[in-house]
């Protein structure tokens, strides 16, 4: 089958038709290797049939040596006695009465039809049968004969003699070139707009599309073998100059190339010609060098690597180009080696840490001199701990007890150190650093004092990380601001951090500065934030930054009851980093999980995940804080009160003893109230309920957690009003989850008072809020109480009101009497008074005059809102609120 060659067709036809005429006609066909053109000399067998006799043949490079070879696989097919006349013919040397005997067993085996002769690569044909093959092409122009043949186009190579001369002004030439997109997608079957990739690793070449549907359209080993084919099949330059092409990717030139092979360039440039022509390359870029490199022995690729650093290095090459090679061949085969792998490391630990590790790594051990030692050491913690902590953490011991480190090297070694649960390590090291080393600079040590006090609350030695500079001095004090809620402070010390983060930056700042924004009512600002720091983290391949932004992003979710983004977030966090390379961190991620998994009713994952090891040292961090809170969580949902009284208890003592900069994001009074009202203590309850409510810290989702809380401590109808206020402000924060609990509660104490129509109207948007967080568990308790305020009788599940109900509603309201509603809707008189006694039932009226305002507000009850429309009577102050209640 041929595609996308319908005009190459119709030339062939064309020259055809003219042989047949008497007018003999030579063909040229020219493309790359593997470009269809075996495939065009087939459809030219389908198209001459049975009208002509076709004779085809192919070159070999293998077969240049054998004496009208070519020849001999044309009359293949022929009489014993023409085959034995050639056989004699061939044995002696060609002169030219035996060129002319041959030529003449060629044109009678054709008898009195018209002779196709289709001779395939005719540039391999040996030399005797490209002789035999030009004589008839002389004499062809007065007869029946038609000559295709086919060639690589070689522009940069000259052809041999014989060849050049039989390529000389062909009645037509056809030039084959890979194929369009567009006939890439017919040769697959596809449509165009699925083709993209097929195209981009094939060129359009035939061959290897056609290896590629074998794979089904992916990398499989057809193509893989199809490409090594199209490299090997012709000369045996050309798989070399693509080795070399491969090897030296992107700094690839032909003389280049030319020195790595110690070939000649003009050699290279014209494989590299065939290489462009085939579809194998573009733009200077080869396709699929990692096909090729994988073809490589071992030692042979150490070889070309090798060299090619070396090449590169005379040349003057960027460092990371160079650093490259080294890494790949595992040699440092001089000083020179050393310096370009450590300065490319500098250069590339902020857009490519994999690289800057590999490479510190094969410069440490070559390294011999001590002092180098520790310099390259502590330049592979900074490298490393961007892509995995834990192999950061292997390189710590050389470095635990050095004095002498610069303050670049001691803040890298300091975080890891935070990492690992020991922050007093980390201070004596900033001490002692200061000490010999002087000020810090500004920004570094303001990250790292934000990142000591999101982990641990403080540093023991904070003072050290103190800054001359006024502007990172204010932003040093985020979580100070955020815990104080100092709403504008925190809000422009949080956007210099985001401002500063790009490059070479502690993720763990820019993730404490995003949790501030959302705290203090910047929720738009965090998000975006999160998208432009995922995005970078992304680009620059810091699989460690990358993993604590997803985690803070769960965080930011599971504030918002989105819980099934919350659990993706933080399953991906801890995909992109094992939990062994979090350390101390690994709270973070792992809370969401419990506290996702056990409101979303999975008892048995949370469990596990509360069973699994973390590290000790976690339970003195701000974050061992939160994984305990998860735990309490976990234990009163699922009904295990002294455990929850136990985990909830051992929070409230560290929030108490802990340091002030911890921000109280934790609702950990509001959950210990509740427990203690669930064990009957309720006394305790409204003590700790009061101390969160006359404070001014937690924000507005703590403050509304724990008016839920106070609602309950209080008489059904006192819980009315503090349930609204809560629930205006979960309006505010966006947390669904809290939304569905409290608007429960809310329908629970209208029920409670014997206001029925209130309690299911609000019932049913608990429901709603309940299915947005896909909490099954709530849903159901919401159907169970929807039956619990049902009056008698009315059906389960569907309308407040049937259709026959509603129609005699709408009709009484609009002021027809019983029997001008009998006529209306055909019923008897008796059937519309037992229909009005339902709805006056269901919607809590007692006469026709307030049906219209009951149907409206019914009909209100499919919207968005959620019906609650209470305010406060006089603005609230936090030194009032636990008087009110």
């Amino acid at each position: 089958m041929v595609t996308e060659r319908t005009s190459e067709l119709a030339r062939l036809a064309d020259s055809f038709a003219d042989c047949a005429r008497g007018r003999g006609r030579v063909v040229l066909i020219g493309g790359g290797p593997a470009t269809g053109k075996t495939a065009l000399l087939d459809a030219l067998g389908d198209l001459v049939g049975e009208r002509a006799s076709l004779l085809r043949a192919v070159g070999s490079l293998g077969e240049r040596g054998l004496s009208l070879g070519v020849i001999n696989q044309l009359l293949a097919d022929a009489e014993p006695e023409v085959r034995d006349r050639l056989a004699t013919l061939a044995a002696a040397p060609l002169d030219v009465r035996s060129v002319e005997a041959v030529a003449a067993l060629l044109l009678g085996v054709a008898g009195d039809r018209p002779l196709v002769l289709a001779i395939d690569d005719v540039h391999f044909a040996d030399p005797d049968s490209q002789q035999v093959l030009l004589y008839l092409r002389r004499r062809v122009a007065s007869a029946r004969v038609l000559l295709v043949l086919t060639e690589w186009e070689r522009p940069s190579l000259a052809r041999e003699p014989l060849h050049a001369e039989l390529a000389r002004q062909p009645d037509h030439r056809i030039c084959l070139s890979p194929l369009s997109a567009s006939g890439a997608a017919a040769l697959l079957g596809v449509d165009v707009g699925d083709v993209t990739t097929a195209f981009e690793l094939s060129g359009g070449n035939p061959f290897l599309l056609t290896a590629l549907r074998h794979d089904g359209l992916v990398v499989g080993p057809h193509f893989r073998r199809a490409v090594l084919d199209c490299l090997t099949r012709w000369d045996a330059h050309f798989l070399a100059v693509a080795e070399g092409f491969a090897i030296l990717g992107t700094s690839a030139s032909s003389a280049l190339i030319a020195d790595l092979l110690e070939m000649t360039q003009p050699a290279v440039d014209s494989a590299l010609d065939v290489l462009n022509a085939a579809g194998l390359s573009c733009a200077g870029r080869l396709r699929n060098p990692d096909i090729v490199v994988e073809s490589l022995t071992p030692g042979e690729a150490v070889r070309l690597h090798a060299r090619a650093a070396e090449l590169l290095h005379r040349r003057g090459a960027p460092a990371v180009e160079i650093a490259r090679h080294l890494t790949a061949s595992g040699t440092v085969p001089g000083r020179w080696a050393m310096r370009q792998l450590r300065d490319a490391a500098e250069q590339a630990q902020v857009d490519d840490p994999a690289l800057a590790v590999s490479g510190l790594e094969l410069a440490l051990d070559a390294c011999e001199d001590e002092g180098e030692r520790v310099a390259v050491r502590a330049a592979l913690v900074r490298a490393a701990w961007r892509i995995n902590p834990a192999i950061a953490a292997r390189h710590l011991g050389p470095l635990a007890h050095r004095r002498d480190l610069g303050w670049w090297d001691a803040i890298a070694v300091a975080r890891l150190r935070l990492w690992r649960g020991d922050p007093d390590a980390a201070g004596e090291l900033l001490r002692t650093t200061r000490a010999h080393a002087g000020l810090p600079r500004p920004r570094a040590v303001a990250e790292l004092r934000i990142a000591a006090e999101w982990i641990y609350g403080g540093l023991r030695h904070s003072a050290i990380l103190t800054s001359e500079d006024s502007s990172w001095r204010v932003s040093a004090g985020l979580l100070r601001a955020w815990s104080g809620e100092m709403s504008g402070e925190t809000l422009r010390a949080a956007e210099h951090v985001l401002q500063s983060s790009a490059g070479e930056s502690l993720p763990e700042a820019a993730c404490a500065a995003v949790l501030a924004l959302d705290h203090t009512g910047h929720a738009e600002r965090a998000r975006h934030w999160c998208q432009v720091l995922a995005a970078q983290a992304r680009r620059q391949g810091a699989t460690t930054a990358q993993a604590l932004i997803a985690a803070v992003r769960a965080e930011l979710s599971w504030r918002r009851g989105e819980l099934v983004p919350a659990e993706a977030g933080a399953s991906e966090a801890l995909r992109l980093l094992h939990e062994q390379s979090w350390g101390v961190l690994v709270g973070l991620p792992l809370s969401t999980l419990i506290l996702v998994n056990s409101a979303l009713g999975r008892h048995d994952a949370a469990a596990e995940l509360l069973a699994r090891p973390v590290p000790e040292e976690m339970a003195c961090t701000a974050i061992g804080i939160r994984h305990l809170h998860a735990m309490g969580k976990h234990a009163l949902i699922t009904g295990r009160l002294l455990a929850a009284l136990d985990a909830f208890e051992r929070v409230a003592a560290r929030m108490r003893a802990g340091d002030p900069a911890i921000p109280t994001t934790i609702p950990w009074r509001a959950d210990l109230a509740e427990t203690y009202l669930l064990l009957g203590r309720r006394k305790e309850a409204r003590e700790l309920v009061a101390e969160q409510l006359g404070g001014s810290s937690g924000g507005v989702r703590v403050r509304a957690i724990t008016l839920r809380v106070l609602a309950a401590c209080n008489e059904p109808r006192q819980r009315v009003a503090v349930l609204r206020e809560a629930i205006q402000l979960l309006d505010r924060c966006g947390d669904r989850l809290e939304l569905a609990r409290a608007l429960g509660d809310l329908s629970q104490a209208h029920s409670d008072l014997g206001q029925l129509r209130d309690a299911r109207l609000i019932l049913r948007k608990a429901e709603q809020a309940a299915r947005a967080c896909q909490v099954d568990a709530l849903v159901s308790r919401s159907r169970e109480s929807c039956e619990d305020v049902r009056p008698e009788g009315e059906p389960a599940g569907g309308p407040l009101l049937s259709d026959a109900e509603r129609k005699v509603a709408e009709l009484a309201a609009r002021g027809q009497t019983n029997r001008e509603i009998g006529r209306h809707l055909y019923i008897t008189v008796s059937t519309v008074e037992q229909h009005l006694t339902r709805v006056y039932r269901k919607l809590d009226v007692r006469k026709r005059t307030e049906l219209p305002a009951e149907l409206a507000r019914l009909d209100d009850d499919t919207g968005d809102s959620h019906g609650v429309t209470w305010r406060p009577e006089r603005a609230h102050t936090s030194g009032g609120a636990t008087a009110r209640y």
